[in-house]
């Protein structure tokens, strides 16, 4: 069952950019080709020279393959598997899944916030209604403690400006406020006491117990459990990506993320790597975000001009 925390109580609006492997270095990876050319292919082929002969003054960490007819990009992404340091030891196994995500619906916006910056967070004021087109509530987020998680869209185009997907990402917040740097998202392992002079010799002496009386049980080794308390989001410094069809996302172990968001007219499929061992709560862990009216919930503002209103009143992606 989800922690519920509440969100900050004022008209908190975030104003969504461009995914791009730079901006969103904080919290994985974006998977994309690294030197698209305008036609959409990765190098235009002359006819006196093969796809590799032309590639390797623009692209030196690329590799011709496929015979000279592709180019090959290696460690595009990492997947991280950590359930090694889980508080039950059981392994994880590499998943694979599908997720069909329909578009979602956009409410109206009832209280007018001004933008920070072009890619901040947008906070109680005035503002223009008419330079938002509807808001994208968000009630949920989630992380993985132990395995990134990476989502590939498919059949969905470049150049398909009716359909995106939006990727939201949290920071994690310190355990304790005299801490200035952020904890990793992911576990850590505990520091191992240094036994004592006294400690060490100890283990050469006899047993005291009497044959006929059981000894106790050896100590079990403490693990560290990493509660959905430990390190909350930051929903202060929430971040809205809008990604294309040309674009794979990977999110780090750990990371703090909405689901998978779909903005327009068509479903979009996505196929899922990560690893998994089965036990829920370290599979994944969720926060439920509540707010006392619809004025004070968390939004993403989606800009008018990137969605229509259809005949039957509904709001719908133009991006």
């Amino acid at each position: 069952m989800p922690l519920t925390i509440e969100a900050p109580g004022f008209p908190l609006r975030l104003i969504p950019e461009p995914l791009t492997p730079s901006a969103f270095s904080s919290f994985g990876t974006v998977i994309e080709n690294p030197s698209p050319s305008p036609s959409g292919t990765t190098h235009q082929r002359s006819s006196d020279q093969s796809l590799g002969e032309s590639s390797r003054a623009s692209t030196a960490n690329a590799i011709p393959a496929n015979q000279g007819t592709a180019l090959k990009y290696s460690d595009v992404t990492k997947p991280v598997n950590l359930y090694n340091r889980a508080p039950s030891r059981k392994p994880g196994k590499a998943v694979m899944s599908m997720f069909i995500c329909a578009p979602r619906e956009l409410l109206p916006e009832a209280v007018p916030a001004e933008p920070i910056g072009t890619t901040g967070v947008a906070k109680d004021g005035q503002s223009q209604r008419g330079d938002i087109e509807g808001l994208l509530p968000i009630k949920i987020l989630e992380r993985h403690p132990y395995t990134t998680q990476t989502f590939i869209p498919l059949g969905l185009s470049p150049s398909d400006r009716r359909t995106r997907y939006l990727v939201i990402v949290a920071p994690t917040l310190p355990l304790s406020r005299s801490r200035e740097a952020r904890p990793p998202p992911f576990p850590m392992p505990e520091r191992r006491k240094r036994r004592s002079l006294r400690e060490v010799l100890s283990r050469a002496r006899p047993p005291p117990f009497p044959e006929n009386e059981p000894s106790p049980a050896p100590p079990t080794k403490k693990i560290r459990r990493i509660s959905i308390k430990q390190g909350l989001p930051d929903l202060l410094n929430l971040k809205a990506f809008i990604a294309n069809g040309s674009q794979a996302v990977t999110y780090g172990a750990g990371t703090w993320h909405a689901p998978m968001i779909v903005l327009g007219e068509n479903k979009v499929e996505f196929v899922v790597a990560q690893y998994s061992n089965g036990v829920t709560e370290e599979d994944c862990q969720e926060v439920e975000i509540t707010a006392d009216n619809v004025n004070g919930m968390i939004a993403v503002a989606i800009p008018r001009g990137g969605f229509r209103m259809s005949a039957a009143g509904e709001l719908k992606a133009k991006l």
